[in-house]
């Protein structure tokens, strides 16, 4: 077998330099292993960690950290570069620097997700909830109508003609009654009741019934009565009409003072309950009002 020229060459020179004695003087751009300065090797070559090249001859892992020293003897970090043959310069925390001294372009942070923007309180996607006295709030009236508060002195609820307030007996010698109030706009409604008591007062003639009304404003006042005994009798004065209350009596409304001749018809007993509704105050309004309601014998 043929030895390969390449290994004939190698042993030759090697025979030369013992020959000559030249083994203290290696030629120039020999290496003691035997290589070539500034050849290349399949291997990488093994150098300090520090100086950003691998830490043995296997290389490393991409991505992988690794502790290095620091310029000013604290500890740093380097990573494997993605090669996998050498890892990138040392980064100091401190001073933001490479081992070598070189300034780098970033440095060690923190964790963004335990000091980062988006944990303030304060920044700007905070939501600031608005003061419920500030200007954006909104007090509601407490009139139906939309105006503010109205306030009624008297007894309330009276809306329905079930809750009619009681305003007690009233007799034919009796001296005039008065009820007053308050409508809230066009919506609201008031009823009273009042028993009108025939007696040897009213004489031998049917009693009188009269409800003089005062009010700061337009307001429709209705009397429908209920007889003890009998049916109820009576002709609606000018000015108002014939009306049916929500439960069925009958009466009178018109806009302004009402005034009839009462009878109980098939019955010498005139005695009666008479309900007053006081109603259609103008919209947006508070009205006062004031009644005066009498059971008197003709005169």
């Amino acid at each position: 077998m043929r030895t390969p020229y390449p290994i004939l060459h190698g042993l030759l020179s090697g025979l030369l330099l013992i020959a000559c004695g030249k083994t203290d003087d290696l030629t120039a751009g020999a290496t003691e292993s035997g290589g070539t300065t500034g050849a290349t090797s399949d291997e990488p070559t093994t150098n300090d960690p520090s100086a950003g090249s691998v830490t043995s001859g296997q290389g490393c892992t991409p991505g992988q950290s690794s502790q290095c020293a620091c310029t000013n003897g604290d500890p740093g970090a380097q990573v494997c570069a993605a090669d996998g043959k050498s890892f990138e310069p040392c980064v100091c925390e401190s001073s933001g620097t490479d081992s070598n001294g070189a300034t780098m372009a970033t440095t060690i942070t923190t964790d963004p997700v335990t000091t980062g923007p988006d944990l303030t309180t304060t920044g700007p996607d905070s939501t600031t909830v608005p003061d419920t006295t500030g200007p954006d709030s909104t007090t509601v009236p407490d009139s139906t109508s939309g105006m503010g508060t109205c306030e009624d002195p008297g007894p309330e609820p009276n809306e329905v003609e079930n809750d009619a307030i009681d305003l007690g007996d009233q007799g034919c010698m009796d001296q005039p009654a008065n009820l007053t109030g308050v409508l809230n706009g066009d919506v609201d409604v008031d009823w009273f009741r009042f028993r009108g008591i025939d007696s040897m007062a009213c004489g031998f003639n049917n009693p009188f019934v009269s409800e003089v009304l005062v009010a700061s404003d337009a307001v429709r006042v209705c009397v429908f009565a209920e007889c003890d005994q009998g049916t109820p009798a009576f002709m609606c004065p000018q000015g108002s009409q014939n009306d049916n209350s929500p439960d069925g009596r009958p009466g009178c409304c018109g806009m302004g003072n009402m005034a009839f001749m009462w009878n109980c018809m098939g019955s010498q007993n005139e005695t009666a309950d008479f309900y007053v509704r006081l109603d259609q105050a103008p919209a947006d309004s508070c009205v006062d009002y004031s009644v005066d309601y009498s059971f008197a014998p003709m005169g």
